[in-house]
């Protein structure tokens, strides 16, 4: 107790800010104080742990093992701290001016969103809800507490997280099938053959290199090779590019329902298995007992539910 009596905790911000950015200017701007100002900062962390912290090498500075050791900690002590100051007693939706971040991919933005944004306006008017992309960093960006929770497959291997993530908690939200669209002059008759999905190319939605989608999964898990002409980052991007072309895409039955123009598109039943789409609600467990985590969870379930 006695090092924590002599410890000044306004260092700590500077410290993980440090640690992240490896460079007094970048910090300096992330935390809008002056570069003589942190410069003083890490003389005196550089006092408190007897190590110099950061190395100028080259043009570049790099960490010591004793900064590279406290990266972890020191950022589960300020997102602990945090959690603290801003956990209440009580959380009163019809007032709370919260901010919550939110990573999901554009299908649930098309298909799932609006009922969870219709279900605010009427009885949290005044909560802010920040919608970003889900993609590969989605869940490094959870467990440091930049976003507040993931809504993406429950299979988190397609994102390359497997047996990670031990402190994350989850909840089935909804589930979706998968059909085949094509132009609606395409040469592929009403039922589409094994041999048709093989032979004509692809569009496919690309979320970057460490993540698949479930249909690449199932793709690969059956030894499948399929030609694929088009990545686009979005799944509702697919259905645009497909007039004109023979390109096929596979993308879930409900995102087809609601966005396929069938002057323009044909929708398919899959020649193959692609499994079923289990979308589900994911949060760190230091957020499990916050009272407005555990609101926003109860509407976000809710309106799965309006799903079916």
């Amino acid at each position: 107790m006695a090092n924590l009596n002599r410890f000044d905790f306004n260092l700590l911000l500077a410290l993980d800010t440090l640690l992240s950015e490896r460079s007094v200017t970048r910090a300096a701007d992330r935390l809008c104080v002056t570069q003589p100002a942190l410069s003083g900062s890490l003389q005196r962390l550089r006092q408190h742990f007897d190590d110099p912290l950061l190395l100028r090498v080259g043009r570049e500075m790099e960490l010591t093992p004793k900064a590279r050791a406290l990266i972890e900690p020191v950022r589960t002590a300020l997102l602990h701290i945090n959690a603290a100051l801003e956990t209440q007693a009580i959380f009163d939706p019809g007032t709370s001016e919260r901010t919550f971040r939110v990573a999901m991919s554009d299908y649930c933005v098309h298909v799932y969103l609006p009922k969870v944004v219709r279900i605010l306006a009427a009885r949290a008017p005044q909560l802010r809800l920040m919608i970003e992309n889900v993609f590969g960093p989605s869940f490094s960006r959870l467990e440091g507490g930049d976003i507040d929770m993931v809504i993406t497959h429950g299979d988190r291997s397609l994102f390359g997280r497997e047996g990670r993530d031990v402190d994350l908690l989850t909840a089935d939200l909804f589930t979706d099938s998968f059909v085949c669209v094509v132009a609606r002059d395409h040469p592929i008759g009403e039922t589409m053959t094994k041999d048709d999905y093989l032979s004509y190319p692809h569009a496919l939605a690309f979320f970057g290199a460490n993540v698949r989608t479930v249909e690449e999964a199932e793709i690969e898990r059956r030894g499948i090779v399929i030609k694929e002409l088009l990545h686009v980052p979005t799944f509702a991007g697919l259905l645009q590019m497909l007039p004109g072309t023979e390109m096929i895409a596979t993308v879930q039955s409900k995102l087809a329902e609601q966005l396929a123009d069938t002057d323009k598109v044909r929708v398919l039943r899959p020649p193959i298995n692609l499994g079923t789409l289990q979308e589900t609600l994911i949060w760190h467990n230091r957020s499990d007992d916050d009272p407005g985590h555990i609101w926003l969870r109860k509407v976000l379930k809710e309106a799965a539910a309006e799903l079916g």
